[in-house]
């Protein structure tokens, strides 16, 4: 049975899917997330299969340029191939003509909702360990010619086993020498306002390159550190004009017991000029990692212990910064290709060539 629900509250029409069956396969189970484009949901397959579905909202379904743009988000997450972008398994349309994606189920909240449940903030340590998984995804998405323009605490996902994710990749931007698979209008904003950079804000698609992603990573950090944006306004639009003429305050005048090195790192990834901020993303991990370092020092000092002691760690962290880094992706990349291969046998790979744009 179709659903038409009021155009105008999407969570009213994400909330009736929940107990219907999609196609026949797919029972919906529970609603995980209502965004601008879509819903996410828990699903169960009728082999018992459980999965995430993510559906485009019904309003946009008839607009073939936003259903593109929803459906590209596949291919390009599995382009990535990286356990911290969320792999993609299939893409169909539901009865009432909306597409949906079907991805890995994750067990975990993000990190807009991990915020909203600690008060607004995270322990620095915390923070620089999520900023640096998602460093490290977009170290292998911008070796594939991939910039993600969407980063903010709701597109990162922190598992229960300390992974963070990057999740929607329907804004990214696609580069195969010099042409884009997602073209842009000059002009228009792409992305959400409070994480922009100013070549962003100003609609400048021509020069949105890794360090606009950079740039987001700062912002994301800089609200997770102080729990605010870096233009904080009273709505979106006045954050986006901020952010094409305004510089990014300094993390020092928001959090004056940050070390140097911690300064340093955000505040060189908010730099107004796109080159003066760290040129990749692994140079910016390293950054992160020695005000890791140099926070670790601090607290000792600040506990009267002995330098080499640690300070409470957490998975995240165990993850990110902890000696077996290296393994932990790797168990992570297993798990995900034992998920993939669990659901080969209802799932289709999505067609790269049926997702490019004019």
């Amino acid at each position: 049975m179709g659903v038409t629900p009021s155009p105008h509250d999407p969570n009213a029409a994400a909330l009736l899917r929940v107990g219907q069956t999609l196609n026949g396969k797919w029972r919906i189970d529970r609603l995980i997330d209502v965004g601008g484009m879509g819903a996410v949901f828990e699903a169960t397959h009728r082999n018992g299969r459980r999965a995430a579905i993510k559906i485009l909202h019904p309003h946009f379904a008839s607009n073939s340029e936003v259903r593109q743009r929803f459906l590209r988000e596949g291919y390009v997450a599995n382009r990535i191939d990286h356990p911290g972008a969320v792999a993609i398994l299939d893409d169909d349309t539901a009865e009432d003509g909306s597409p949906f994606l079907v991805m890995e189920l994750l067990e975990g909240e993000s990190l807009s909702a991990l915020l909203n449940r600690r008060g607004g903030v995270l322990p620095v340590g915390e923070a620089l360990a999520i900023a640096g998984q998602v460093l490290d995804v977009l170290v292998t998405a911008h070796r594939n010619g991939v910039v993600h323009r969407d980063i903010k605490p709701g597109n990162v996902f922190v598992t229960r086993g300390g992974h963070a994710k990057l999740l929607d990749f329907g804004l990214a931007r696609i580069r195969d020498g010099a042409t884009s698979l997602i073209p842009t209008a000059v002009g228009i904003v792409m992305g959400t306002a409070g994480y922009l950079a100013p070549e962003q804000a100003r609609g400048q698609p021509d020069l949105i390159d890794a360090r606009t992603d950079i740039f987001a990573v700062g912002a994301v950090l800089f609200r997770a550190l102080t729990g605010r944006r870096i233009h904080e306004q009273a709505n979106a639009f006045d954050m986006t004009i901020a952010a094409m003429r305004e510089r990014a305050p300094s993390l020092a005048v928001d959090l004056p017991e940050a070390s140097p090195e911690l300064v340093a790192a955000v505040d060189r990834a908010l730099s107004f000029e796109r080159e003066a901020r760290w040129p990749d993303a692994r140079e910016m991990f390293s950054a992160l990692r020695a005000a890791y370092d140099a926070e670790v020092a601090r607290t000792a000092r600040v506990a009267e212990e002995p330098p080499e002691s640690e300070p409470p760690s957490s998975l995240v962290i165990d993850v990110t910064f902890g000696d077996e880094h290296d393994e932990a992706l790797e168990r992570e990349r297993r798990r995900t290709r034992e998920v993939i291969e669990s659901l080969s046998n209802i799932s289709v790979a999505i067609d790269p060539s049926t997702l490019r744009g004019p």
